[in-house]
């Protein structure tokens, strides 16, 4: 039993059923407080030093409240697809385990604003690595890019995850550079929760893997070796596919078909 089973096993009943409905609702009132301009976009990001040094502890919980766009109708599709996939992953999971999975999340993306207090943290890349963990357990299901173009999820993880390694190449100097090192450290956050979940189960494939190519190259091996020699005339398996053979009870030999009654015994 690994460390979540046994973590499920014991606190499973705190776990928060349809918890993607609580998220998409939690970013629903920012999306109501930016278009009343009960707040401003700043207002909700995460500074580190924000919450040290000023005491802005809401900023803990708002920049859970950003959204991605502000456009009515993308919001829409942005919250559905963020839907299906939250329950994809909690009846595949169960509410527990994908429970467990956002917390970690959350908790990695605040504690990388104490790492440097001064980055711009946003929930963008701890949204997306909810994404990455359904394209590895579903990775066959099609989106329709623009609504035309089917693409397997698989792809487009993939993307995300060389988008991801841009992001984390990218130089952080200028007057942006508070931004592109919260990115930086949103990445990593990302990337940690991802194989906090998933290494694991990478390790026991590439293992898996390598178990099955080193039984390849010992069946090519054995496949190439000749098994039964004929001690009278030399013949083959390989020479002669059609040949049975036989062994000997007497002296022990290996013989074909045609020798096995006529050969002589020192």
């Amino acid at each position: 039993m690994d460390l979540i089973s046994k973590l499920e096993k014991r606190f499973g009943s705190w776990a928060i059923p349809n918890l993607a409905v609580y998220i998409i609702a939690i970013q629903v009132i920012g999306v109501v407080m930016l278009m009343a301009q009960r707040a401003d976009y700043n207002d909700l990001i995460l500074f580190g030093n924000a919450v040290r040094d000023q005491g802005e502890w809401w900023r803990l919980l708002s920049f859970m409240m950003l959204p991605k766009t502000m456009s009515p109708i993308w919001l829409f599709f942005t919250f559905y697809i963020f839907y299906l996939i939250g329950n994809s992953l909690e009846r595949q999971w169960g509410a527990f385990r994908f429970n467990l999975f956002i917390l970690c999340g959350y908790l990695l993306t605040v504690a990388m604003a104490f790492v440097n207090p001064g980055a711009v943290i946003t929930n963008v890349y701890f949204l997306g690595c909810v994404f990455l963990a359904f394209a590895t357990l579903f990775p066959n299901v099609e989106f329709r890019i623009f609504f035309v173009l089917p693409v397997k999820v698989k792809w487009l993880g993939w993307i995300t995850v060389g988008l991801y390694a841009m992001t984390l190449l990218a130089p952080a100097s200028g007057p942006a550079s508070a931004i592109v090192v919260g990115n930086k450290l949103g990445v990593v956050a990302a990337f940690i929760n991802y194989l906090l979940f998933f290494g694991k189960d990478f390790v026991l494939s590439f293992k898996t893997g390598q178990r099955r190519k080193a039984f390849r190259a010992e069946s090519a091996k054995t496949e190439g070796e000749v098994r039964h020699v004929c001690a009278k005339c030399g013949v083959t398996e390989k020479s002669d596919p059609s040949m049975h053979f036989r062994y000997c009870s007497t002296c022990g030999e290996c013989f074909c078909e045609e020798h096995i009654g006529n050969h002589d015994h020192e």
